[in-house]
């Protein structure tokens, strides 16, 4: 079965207030695209930005089950201490050489 190479997914921050929702996946296009409420709380976002993955690897899936998944995976991750770390304006993120 030949290896199909991973689709590139674009995370987008904008506030989603009109839509009433945290976040929106639209798994379809030919680049995905996540759309993620910047407002909301680290531990809500990670959750948020998991559900959201799950539509896109998974968009057969039911609500329900993607629901229930994500914030698994999002509490999984929390609890590993997996945090955004907020940079400043002017700083250069650390670069990891091979």
């Amino acid at each position: 079965m030949p290896r199909r190479k991973p689709r590139k997914v674009k995370v987008v921050y904008r506030p989603l207030g009109k839509e009433q929702a945290w976040g929106h996946a639209w798994p379809t296009l030919s680049t995905p695209l996540i759309e993620v409420d910047p407002r909301l709380s680290p531990k809500r976002e990670l959750e948020v930005l998991c559900h959201e993955a799950l539509h896109v690897a998974f968009p057969d899936l039911g609500e329900k089950a993607i629901d229930r998944a994500g914030k698994i995976v999002s509490r999984v991750l929390w609890s590993q201490n997996f945090r955004r770390v907020a940079q400043g304006k002017h700083t250069t993120p650390v670069r990891i050489s091979r």
